[in-house]
């Protein structure tokens, strides 16, 4: 079951947006739509934009979150062993640093070399030593590591991995503006009709000794803030009640759905604000997490530095694993080859960021295109193909390493001849 708040959340969510999404639907078309039809100060083409845009645009939304909900459980899985180009080391390919190869060789009793690359393997949960590229996470949840990942989501119940970053990035921006367009027609009604529950709630004899001269009710509704919007909803039942039409277009569980929309779209403007920063800037959530965890390692043993106590190994060992710095087996060329050598292990610089090919690039990389990725026919499909398990280093740090390495290379051969 993994995390059990997170396993419920994700229990819960996927039916609760699809319920909302239904009524949104439903009384879009069927209720506000025809309403605004017979408003005679209502512009005609409104009215009838009202009674065909909701169901175009929640079909849309609707249709992408079933297609993020039901991705297959293979999605993103690199194969247990690398492809040939990789296992003949034939690419500059991502490893383990010789440190942790080193370890992990002595561990096994297995003889270790500095030039011998050791790709990351994973033993946890359903990997049972499956080979984890580069840009690959396990994820707990699943117990499956997946290549491009970026988080598990519990919108929709499912790893999101980065194939998948177009749909995901096209259903949290249709969502903000179809939730609004459809809420519009009512905001200010229902704002009228909140304010009207409140200070009947206030004026009301059953509703003030049941709630508001309660003295247990700030401890329930949790502040001040719950408790003016649990007097709020009860005056506000309470209108519906005594309403002939049961309230109508302003009745209560309108005025929920409203505000229920406008915190999803706000959520899913924040998301999309986040994901977009983070592809444009060559990174996926894994990188924010690599370096939060590297800087709390650093912070952890700085703390233990400036206090003389003892610095834990797995303190040592996280503040290297995290590290933005990467270590890539470089293969030269075969004129450069030895027997014993087929390349050499190096490690990024400080300022280098291999996976940022500019912000134009990153797009096109993880969405396939600048633009076109948005488009409905575009998005329900999927985007990064098998690149996706050997990610494409810059031209810059491809260059820069492979200079290095061939200067190593020939200085060694210089060195042995002398």
């Amino acid at each position: 079951m993994g995390n059990t708040p997170t396993w419920l959340l994700q229990q819960l969510i996927p039916p609760l947006l699809l319920t909302y999404f239904y009524f949104a639907w439903k009384i879009s078309t069927f209720e506000l739509g025809p309403h605004l039809l017979n408003d005679p100060s209502i512009y005609r083409f409104i009215s009838y934009f009202y009674l065909i845009f909701p169901t175009l645009s929640i079909f849309l939304i609707t249709l992408l979150y079933i297609r993020l909900y039901f991705l297959p459980s293979s999605q993103s899985i690199p194969p247990f062993d690398p492809p040939p180009a990789i296992r003949n080391r034939q690419v500059i390919l991502q490893c383990l640093s010789p440190a942790q190869a080193k370890a992990i060789r002595l561990a096994d009793n297995v003889p270790h070399d500095d030039d011998d690359p050791m790709l990351e393997r994973c033993y946890r949960g359903k990997c049972g030593g499956r080979w984890k590229p580069a840009r690959a996470r396990h994820c707990t949840l699943c117990g499956r590591c997946r290549a491009g990942w970026d988080h598990h989501c519990v919108f929709f119940a499912n790893c999101l991995s980065a194939p998948y970053m177009r749909t995901f990035l096209a259903l949290l921006l249709y969502t903000p503006p179809t939730i609004f367009i459809i809420s519009l027609p009512l905001y200010k009604s229902l704002y009228s009709r909140a304010k009207e529950a409140y200070f009947h709630s206030k004026s009301d004899d059953s509703i003030r000794q049941k709630w508001w001269d309660w003295g247990y009710s700030w401890v329930i509704a949790g502040g001040p803030i719950g408790r003016y919007a649990g007097g709020t909803v009860l005056g506000w039942r309470k209108l519906d009640k005594l309403d002939e039409d049961g309230g109508g277009l302003v009745r209560l569980n309108i005025g929920l759905m409203v505000v229920f929309g406008i915190i999803l779209a706000l959520i899913t403007i924040g998301l999309a604000t986040t994901t977009l920063s983070l592809i444009l800037k060559g990174d996926l959530t894994i990188d924010r997490g690599r370096s939060s965890a590297h800087g709390q390692a650093l912070s952890a043993i700085y703390r233990l530095k400036s206090q003389g106590k003892h610095i834990p190994p797995h303190l040592e060992s996280n503040l290297s694993r995290f590290s933005d710095r990467r270590w890539f087996f470089v293969p030269l060329p075969r004129e450069l080859q030895t027997q014993d050598r087929e390349g050499i292990i190096l490690q990024t610089l400080e300022h280098e960021r291999p996976y940022d090919h500019g912000w134009r690039q990153n797009l096109r990389i993880v969405l396939g295109s600048m633009t076109s990725w948005i488009y409905p026919w575009n998005a329900i499909r999927k985007g990064m193909g098998e690149e996706v398990f050997l990610w494409p280093i810059t031209e810059d740090v491809e260059k820069r390493l492979r200079e290095d390495a061939e200067r190593r290379a020939k200085e060694g051969m210089l060195s042995e001849r002398t």
